[in-house]
C-alpha cells in the first residue's frame, strides 16, 4: 500500500497522520506553525519518503505549511474541506476530530489515486499574496470612501440645505461639480473649519489658506461661488461640527491610503509579467489588471476558459433532469473577478472602440440586446482573450499544445466576439441533441392535432364548448 501523509491545518498548528505505514496502523503526528517545527516537520516527511501529501484547505490556514513545502520541493496536493469532510462520513464515520480528519485526508487522496483523479489537486501553482491582498485593500478602501461620502453628504444637507445644493451644482450662484465634496481642499476646509456658520466672515485668501493653499485650477473661483451664499450658512451645533470633521478627516485618509496603494499597485505590477501582458489591452490599466490576477492567481488553475467563464460568474453552468436540458445562471462564483471582467468589457468597448470586441458590443446592440447585456457577452468573449495570453506565458510541452487547442476551440464559440451574439450562443445554451431540433418538434406537432380533434382548439385558439341542455 502506498504511504500518505494528511494535514489538517487549525489557527496554532496542525495533525499530521501517516497512512500504509510498516505497522499498517496510522501515525499521528502534531506540531505548530513556528518555524522550528515547520522544519520538524518536513524532516518527519522527508524521513517517511510519502507519495502523496495532502492538506484540507487551500491558502488559508494552510498557508504557511503549503510555503514550507514549496520551499523544500516537496509536490503536495490540496482538497476543499467539504469534500474530505463527507469522505470522513462516509468511510470513518461521523464522530470528528483532528487526527479523524487528517486521516480522511489521507484515505481521500489514496482512493483518487486508484481512480486515476489525483493529479487535478495537484498545486502546481500558489497565491501572490501580496498582490491579493493590495488589490482587495483597494476595493475595500473605494467602498468605505462611498460609504463615508454618503454619510458625510446627509450631514451636510442637514446642517444647511444651501451648502448641499450649492455642492450639488443645483444653485444658480454657483456652478459645482457633484464630485467636488471629494475634493481635497474642500475637505481640508472641512476638517479644519466644520462650523460652516463662520465662513461668511472669512475672506477669499483666508478660505484659499483653509484649503490648503495653492493656486489649484478653479479652487479661486469655486471660493468666489461659495462667498457668495455663505450668508445663508447657519451657525452649528458642537457635535454637528464634529460630526463633519471626523467625516471628512475619514475622507482625507482613504483618499491618501487610496493613492499611495495605487501608487504601490503600479510599482508591483511592473514586477509581474501577467499584469503587463493584461495592461497592453487598451482600457485595462492597472487596477484592473492586478486585480484579475489577484483573484484568478494562476491560469492553471483552469483547465479551459470555460471553467474560468464559471469561476467569474460569466458562463451558466448545465442543469439536465431526465429529458429537460437547460443552462443556468451559476450562483457560487468571485464575484470581485466579475466586477473586474465588467469593467474591463466596459473600458475596452470605451477606449478601443476599433477593436473586434467593440464591434461585437456594437452589433448586439444593434439588434436590440439591452447595453448591460451586451457588455456581459463582451466580458464573456474577453474572457477567452484573455485566458489564452495568459495561457501563452506558460512553458508547455509541444506535442500537448496542438491538442489543447483544438480542446478550446471545440469547448465554446465566443472566441473573439465576431458575430455571435444570438441567444442561441454555445457560451449560453448546451450543444443540441438531435432530439431537441427535430423530434421536438414532431412532438409538438402531435400534440397539436391530437388537441384539434379532441375539439379544444380551433384554429389555434382555445373554443369556448357549449353546455348540453
Amino acid at each position: 500500500m502506498e504511504k500518505a501523509i494528511g494535514i489538517d491545518p487549525d489557527a496554532s498548528g496542525f495533525d499530521c497522520v501517516l497512512v500504509g505505514g510498516e505497522t499498517g496502523r496510522p501515525v499521528s503526528k502534531r506540531f505548530s506553525m513556528s518555524a522550528g517545527d515547520l522544519q520538524k516537520f518536513l524532516r518527519w516527511v522527508e524521513e517517511q519518503s510519502p507519495s502523496i501529501v495532502a492538506i484540507e484547505g487551500i491558502n488559508g490556514q494552510s498557508g504557511p505549511i503549503e510555503k514550507a513545502l514549496r520551499e523544500a520541493g516537496v509536490v503536495f496536493h490540496s482538497f476543499r474541506p467539504s469534500d474530505t469532510r463527507n469522505y470522513r462520513r462516509g468511510v470513518l464515520g461521523e464522530n470528528k476530530n483532528n487526527e479523524r480528519d487528517a486521516e480522511a485526508v489521507a484515505l481521500y487522496a489514496l482512493s483518487l489515486r486508484e481512480r486515476g483523479k489525483l493529479d487535478r489537486w495537484r498545486r502546481v501553482w500558489a497565491v501572490d499574496v501580496e498582490l491579493q491582498l493590495l488589490t482587495r485593500r483597494y476595493e475595500s478602501v473605494g467602498k468605505q470612501m462611498t460609504a463615508e461620502s454618503n454619510r458625510l453628504w446627509k450631514l451636510l444637507r442637514t446642517a444647511s440645505p444651501d451648502l448641499y445644493l450649492a455642492l450639488q451644482g443645483k444653485l444658480e450662484e454657483v456652478d459645482c461639480e457633484p464630485k467636488k465634496l471629494r475634493n481635497r481642499g474642500f475637505l481640508t476646509l472641512l476638517a479644519t473649519r466644520p462650523q460652516i456658520g463662520e465662513w461668511q466672515g472669512l475672506s477669499e485668501d483666508a478660505l484659499m489658506e483653509w484649503m490648503g493653499g495653492g493656486e489649484y485650477k478653479g479652487r479661486r473661483a469655486f471660493v468666489r461661488q461659495l462667498q457668495s451664499v455663505a450668508g445663508t450658512f447657519p451657525q452649528l451645533s458642537q457635535p454637528m461640527t464634529l460630526m463633519i470633521r471626523w467625516s471628512a478627516q475619514q475622507l482625507e485618509r482613504f483618499g491618501r491610503e487610496q493613492t499611495e496603494l495605487e501608487s504601490m499597485l503600479e510599482k508591483v505590477g511592473q514586477e509581474r509579467l501577467t499584469v503587463r501582458t493584461l495592461k497592453r489591452r487598451r482600457g485595462i490599466g492597472t487596477i484592473t489588471a492586478t486585480g484579475m490576477i489577484g483573484e484568478m492567481v494562476d491560469v492553471r488553475r483552469f483547465p479551459a476558459e470555460d471553467n474560468l467563464a464559471s469561476y467569474s460568474g460569466l458562463g451558466k453552468v448545465q442543469d439536465n433532469s431526465g429529458e429537460r436540458e437547460r443552462m443556468k445562471e451559476a450562483l457560487k462564483y468571485n464575484r470581485r473577478l466579475k466586477d473586474l471582467f465588467m469593467s474591463a468589457a466596459m473600458n475596452v468597448v470605451r477606449f478601443d472602440p476599433d477593436s473586434h470586441l467593440a464591434g461585437y458590443h456594437r452589433n448586439l446592440v444593434k439588434r436590440g440586446m439591452q447595453e448591460l447585456e451586451a457588455t456581459k457577452r463582451v466580458a464573456r468573449a474577453l474572457v477567452r482573450v484573455i485566458y489564452r495570453e495568459l495561457m501563452a506565458l506558460i512553458e508547455v510541452d509541444s506535442e500537448a499544445t496542438p491538442a489543447a487547442e483544438e480542446q478550446q476551440e471545440g469547448r465554446s464559440g465566443v472566441a473573439s466576439g465576431q458575430g455571435r451574439g444570438d441567444k442561441q450562443h454555445l457560451s449560453d445554451t448546451p450543444l443540441r441533441s438531435p432530439r431537441t431540433s427535430k423530434a421536438r418538434r414532431q412532438e409538438r406537432v402531435n400534440r397539436t392535432t391530437k388537441r384539434r380533434s379532441s375539439g379544444k382548439v380551433v384554429n389555434g385558439r382555445r373554443a369556448r364548448l357549449k353546455k348540453s341542455a
